[in-house]
C-alpha cells in the first residue's frame, strides 16, 4: 500500500533529525576526545620538530668522539626516525610525576630516550662543530641513572604545554636553551666517513626566546590523555 505522502514527509523529517543529532554527538565526543589530549602530559612519548630545520630531536647508540664521549644527540631529517621518541618524566631528585598530568610552563622535566632508556643531558663540554654547549644522552641504558643535568625548564606560552605550539627547553643547571642550525651540520669536511653525516649538531646556547633555532614543537608520539579533563569539564 502506498503511504500518504504527508506521512512519508513527516518520517523523512524525523530520519533528518535523527542524522543531526547523530552527527552532533558525534562532533561533541571528537572535540572532546581532541580536548583530552590537547596538551602534553607526564609519561607521554613524543618526538620534538625542530622549529628552524624541521629536524627532528635524534639519538641513537654512537659516542660523541670528543668532548664527553657521551651518547651523541642530532637532529635528524626524517619523520619516519625511530630513534626521536623522547619521554616526559620528572625532574631528578623529584617524585614520579602521575601519568597524564599536563606538564605547566615553567615547569622542569626530563626527556628520556625510549630507545636507549638514556636521558637528554648538557653540561659544560663544548659541542664539535659550533663550540657551544655539547647536548649528549646520559645514563646507563636502563633508566636509572640521571643527574641534575637531565634537567630542563619549559618555556611556553599560556599555562600549559600546548600540542603543537612552539616550546623553548632551557637547560636548569646552565640557563642555556636546546639548540640547532642547519648552519651546523656534520659533513665529509668537518666528520669524514662518520654515520652521522647529513645530521645536525644539538646543543644549548644563549640566544633569543625569538629565535626559530631554540623552539621546538610536538610531531609524532604517544601521548596519554590528559587526567584532569573529566574533573575540570565537571566543574
Amino acid at each position: 500500500m502506498l503511504r500518504p505522502a504527508r506521512d512519508l514527509t513527516r518520517s523523512c523529517d524525523k530520519m533528518r533529525l535523527a542524522t543531526v543529532l547523530v552527527l552532533s554527538l558525534l562532533a561533541w565526543c571528537t572535540s572532546a576526545k581532541d580536548d583530552q589530549f590537547a596538551y602534553v602530559t607526564c609519561g607521554s612519548a613524543v618526538k620534538l620538530k625542530h622549529k628552524g630545520s624541521g629536524f627532528t630531536l635524534h639519538s641513537h647508540p654512537i659516542k660523541w668522539g670528543s668532548g664527553s664521549g657521551q651518547q651523541s644527540v642530532t637532529g635528524l631529517d626524517s619523520a619516519s626516525d625511530n630513534g626521536g621518541l623522547w619521554q616526559v618524566k620528572a625532574p631528578v631528585h623529584e617524585q614520579p610525576c602521575l601519568q597524564g598530568t599536563p606538564i605547566a610552563c615553567g615547569s622542569a622535566i626530563r626527556l628520556m630516550h625510549v630507545k636507549t632508556q638514556n636521558y637528554l643531558h648538557s653540561h659544560l663540554h663544548r659541542s664539535p662543530l659550533g663550540g657551544r654547549q655539547e647536548v649528549s644522552a646520559f645514563g646507563n641504558n636502563q633508566g636509572t641513572q640521571s643527574d641534575t643535568g637531565d634537567n630542563w625548564r619549559v618555556e611556553c606560552s599560556g599555562d600549559k604545554w600546548a600540542k603543537d605550539k612552539p616550546v623553548r627547553f632551557v637547560h636548569v643547571d646552565t640557563g642555556k636553551q636546546l639548540y640547532a642550525s642547519k648552519s651546523a651540520a656534520f659533513d665529509n669536511n668537518n666528520c669524514r666517513g662518520c654515520p652521522i653525516i647529513g645530521q645536525l649538531e644539538v646543543s644549548t646556547h644563549s640566544t633569543s626566546p625569538q629565535d626559530g633555532n631554540a623552539q621546538w614543537t610536538t610531531a609524532d608520539g604517544i601521548y596519554l590523555a590528559d587526567n584532569t579533563f573529566e574533573t575540570e569539564t565537571d566543574d
